[in-house]
């Protein structure tokens, strides 16, 4: 395993897998590594050759500097995580290193961007979409692939792959969750353990929902007044859409795609999660 800090030496490395056509896939993570990102890169280690992970955080999806200044960071903890997984490279550069310079353009992201997440986080998707056009570009990865805790930024990426003719295959893997249910999230770090007990009771909500909708059309607002009760301090949104198309859905069908998705904040931590209802 190579950690590389320098963009001209991990295209260089990677130019001879390319030539080797030995296939790569990239596990795109902002570090403060937990079991999920290694269940992704296990995962990675099935679909291709050379396992390239990331760690970089991104400031351009942060559009609150507190959130971006408390995201946990520990580099040589998040090494050692990876240092017996068999990947080949650590790809951590430095804010300088990816952005060298006041940045010129702007990836706009439309449409699915103006709800959930992005509706919340003006121009977050906007970042992300900059951040993952510029490592494609950097790796040419074959394959990568991303967990669908983030499941709109999922669907995103998708459609930026789509949209801008990357010619990566775009894997999405189920949400890691503790013994209670609660998903796997670097900010989960951020939370001691009473109040870990608390963001568990995210998971048996959605699976209430998921059981009960049918028959109770008042159950999200129901279970938004359940989560405050419980010690959430807001419920940013908790909706049903369609999963294609993130299009909200108030009249459901049994042939529909679908998943609920929940934001919530505890102890100002915010935290989301989502489950498929079909």
């Amino acid at each position: 395993m190579k950690v590389i800090e320098k963009i001209n030496e991990i295209k260089e490395r990677l130019l001879i897998h390319n030539n080797n056509q030995e296939s790569i896939i990239l596990v795109p993570t902002m570090g403060a590594l937990h079991d999920g990102h290694l269940t992704l890169v296990k995962e990675a280690k099935k679909i291709a050759k050379i396992v390239v992970v990331s760690i970089f955080v991104n400031k351009a999806q942060f559009n609150n500097f507190e959130d971006f200044e408390k995201y946990p960071r520990n580099l040589i903890k998040d090494i050692e995580a990876l240092k017996d997984c068999g990947i080949n490279y650590i790809f951590a550069p430095s804010h300088q290193e990816i952005f060298q310079e006041q940045n010129n353009f702007e990836v706009n992201v439309l449409g699915i961007a103006d709800c959930l997440c992005g509706r919340y986080r003006p121009k977050h998707f906007n970042g992300v979409a900059l951040i993952i056009s510029k490592l494609f570009n950097i790796i040419k990865p074959n394959h990568a692939i991303f967990g669908m805790k983030d499941f709109q930024q999922l669907l995103i990426i998708k459609k930026l792959v789509n949209d801008f003719n990357f010619s990566v295959k775009i894997h999405g893997f189920e949400t890691v969750r503790n013994n209670q249910g609660l998903a796997l999230s670097s900010r989960n770090q951020r939370l001691n353990n009473h109040q870990l007990l608390i963001a568990s009771n995210i998971f048996r909500i959605l699976n209430e929902i998921k059981n009960n909708f049918r028959n109770n059309k008042n159950i999200l607002m129901e279970k938004k007044q359940e989560l405050l009760a419980i010690g959430f301090d807001k419920v940013e949104y908790l909706e049903i859409r369609d999963e294609n198309n993130l299009q909200l859905i108030e009249n459901f069908q049994t042939n529909q795609q679908a998943r609920i998705f929940i934001a919530v904040y505890l102890q100002g931590v915010r935290l989301i999660d989502n489950l498929a209802i079909s």
